[in-house]
Order: C-alpha cells, then structure tokens, then sequence
C-alpha cells in the first residue's frame, strides 16, 4: 500500500478532525450510492427518504463540533477560506431568507436551504479529510471498487438507472443518474490523486470511465476524462507516462463508435455526439436565453425564483439571477482567486502533492460544470473550496493564517 498510495502530512491528529470527516464522506457519498441502488432495485423501501437532506442534517451537529475543536485546537484563528467561503454562504442565506418573506416558490427556498446545508457539510468534510492516510485510503478504494462492480453488474443495454429495471416501493424518492454520478466521481478523485503508481491510475481510468460511461451522466463522464491528461502531466516526471496514455485514449477512440452504439443503444453519452438532436441540449439552450433575458431585464438584483421549480439555467449564469450581481461577481471572484493560487503556488510545487492535486481536480471539475451544466449551488464547489482549505492547511506556517 504504502508504494502505491501517496502519504502526506497527516492531519489526523489534530483534535476533532478525519475520524468525523471520514465518516460523512462515506455515509453521504459511496453511502447514498448504495442506499439510492438498493432502493431502487426494491431490495428495501425508502426509509430515510431520498437519503441525503436527513443524513446531511443528522451529520451536521458532529461535524460543526469538529470544526468548532479544530478552531480552539488552533487558538480560535479562523482561516481566511474559512471566511470566504463562510462570508459566501453567509449573503446565500440572507438572499433567500429575504426573498422568502416577500413570498418566493417555497419550494424553491427550500431547495436553496437545503443546498446551503449541503455547501457547509461538504466544505467541512473535504477541509478535514486525510484522503490519503492509510485507513481513509483502504475505505474510499473498497468503495470505489465496490460501486464501479455495481455499475457494471446492474446495467443494462449499456445503462445503469436502478429505478427503471428494478421495482422500487418509493419510486419518488429514487436518484436521478447525474446524483449517483456526483457520488461516484467525488469518491473516484479522492482515490486517484493520492495513488502514486501509473499503472494503477491507468487501470483506475479505466474503471471510472467505463462506469461513468453505463451511468450515462454526460457532464461528469466528460469532467472526469478530462482529469486523466492533467493528473498525469502533474505526476509525471519524463514523458513515458504520457506515451501510455496517448496509447490508451488512442485505443479507446479507435473503437467503432456503431459498434459501441449497437451493444450499449440506451446510453446518454451517444447524445454528446450530435447535440442538435439532444433534448436535453436543447432544453438547457432555452433555459440560458430565459436567464439572459431574466439578467437584461433585473442586471443589479437580478430576479430570485423567477423561474418555475427545475427551470433554472444549468450554469452559473443562475447565480446572477438569484443572487443577483454582486453574488454572481464574488463567485466568480472566489473561484477564480482559488484556481490562480493554486496554478501559481502548486504546479511546480516538490515535493509532489495529493492535497494539491485534489484541490486543483475539484476546482476544475467545478469551473467546467459551472460553465456548461450545473447551477451556482452544485456540490463541486463546496467539494473544491474544502480541498483548498485543506491544502493551505498543509502548506501554512504553525499560527499564520491561511
């Protein structure tokens, strides 16, 4: 193990951190994944409802606890991510609570709410993480080998949907194919950016792009592949390492996509290929005009929940319409912050750095399904601030803040 996987600076040892974070990350990731499989293949009922609002809550009072012991281990200094990302959700808030007492779509406010619940557990989670200390690194493989069978063994026709060829008691509460493709690329990084040996990232690639591939979730399956080059440009030190991979995606492409097509007919990914015929590209094009003209017509305060529920634009323009300019101007300014620093203090860093890497696999993921598929408030960007946060924590002198 000890070869193949990258150690760091554990920061285990510092009270009230990676027992707790371990455990969310596994109850709220490969945790949900397997819970939302077994529920609909109707193996058991929905008992905890679609799984991740009542887990998120219950994990919410153990994790402010850690964070809370970690910030008086450390002499009550807040770290400056902490007040960024903190001061982010802080306006989030106050835009919702506002516009929620002058009569905003309930369900929309509850959704909004629920993702600020979401942003700090999962913040907390990936800025507390060791990913790479050993027993975190044998828990988040197990999974990720155990999900990947999952895919593999369940699909059909080349998809995995759970609730279309099972019997689901709770139909309602079943996930949708980007959920499960969220937990599976989440618990897919966290193990690739701390394995050290080629081979095993080559055959983990492998893995995760078949599995991505059944699952059908287009915008994840693309956010992954797009990794591959630049985990191997940071890990590599001469140019073998990209010989190999130049052989693999050649092989991968040489295959005939009509063959790929005849044997696997019922995957989203085909749609990639020609967009002008994808509903879905279609839907998401008329959802961006309506949010453009939403912008022209409120480009100060923009027009929160102007939108039926599921009618938002599937990038970050949803930012400016419901957090209005400023909201949509200090996203932009926090993410990019974070990318610069990172691209500037990381990629000629020595030695080596699987914090980094997970910082930068993240807020990359993040930047391009901001730009091309997924609104202002998806995980991602909660994910690669906590990675961030993390990575700092690991660069920063003893009492400086980070």
């Amino acid at each position: 193990m000890s070869a193949t996987y990258a150690p760091s600076a554990s920061i285990a040892s510092t009270p009230g951190k990676a027992g707790p974070a371990r455990l969310a990350f596994l109850l709220l990731f490969p945790g949900f994944f397997f819970y939302q499989t077994l529920i609909g293949m109707g193996v058991m009922g929905a008992f905890v409802g679609g799984y991740f609002s009542v887990v998120s809550i219950g994990l919410l009072p153990p994790l402010a606890c850690m964070y809370y012991l970690a910030i008086r281990a450390s002499g009550y200094r807040i770290a400056s991510t902490d007040l960024q990302f903190g001061f982010f959700l802080f306006y989030f808030f106050l835009v919702v609570a506002i516009n929620a007492a002058f009569g905003a779509d309930p369900t929309i406010v509850k959704t909004h709410l629920l993702s600020i619940l979401y942003f700090i557990n999962i913040y907390l989670i990936f800025k507390h993480s060791d990913f790479s200390e050993r027993k975190t690194i044998a828990t988040t493989l197990a999974s990720l080998l155990l999900m990947s069978a999952t895919v593999f063994f369940f699909s059909r026709d080349g998809s995995f949907q759970p609730g279309q060829f099972g019997d689901p008691t709770s139909p309602d509460s079943v996930a949708t194919y980007q959920e499960l493709a969220r937990s599976y690329v989440l618990t897919f990084v966290t193990v690739v950016c701390f394995t050290r040996v080629l081979a095993a990232r080559l055959v983990l690639y492998v893995i995760a792009a078949a599995a991505l591939f059944l699952n059908g979730a287009r915008s994840e399956l693309v956010a992954a592949l797009s990794l591959f080059p630049m985990i191997e440009l940071y890990r590599a030190k001469h140019w073998l390492p990209f010989l190999y991979l130049v052989l693999l995606v050649s092989g991968l492409a040489s295959i005939d996509p009509k063959f790929l097509a005849t044997h696997f007919p019922e995957s989203r990914v085909w749609e990639l290929f020609n967009l002008s015929q994808s509903s879905s590209a279609s839907a998401r094009h008329e959802l961006t005009e309506h949010a453009l003209r939403t912008i022209a017509d409120n480009p100060v305060l923009g027009a929160y929940a102007s939108y039926p529920p599921g009618g938002y634009s599937h990038n970050i323009l949803s930012a400016w319409v419901d957090l209005g300019l400023f909201g949509f101007v200090y996203m932009l300014f926090m993410l990019g912050r974070t990318t610069v620093v990172l691209c500037s203090r990381g990629w000629l860093a020595r030695p080596r750095s699987g914090q980094f890497l997970l910082a930068w696999s993240l807020i990359c993921i993040s930047l391009l399904l901001l730009v091309t598929a997924k609104t202002f408030d998806d995980m991602f960007t909660g994910a690669a601030m906590g990675a961030y946060a993390n990575y700092r924590n690991t660069k920063r002198p003893p009492g400086s803040r980070r």
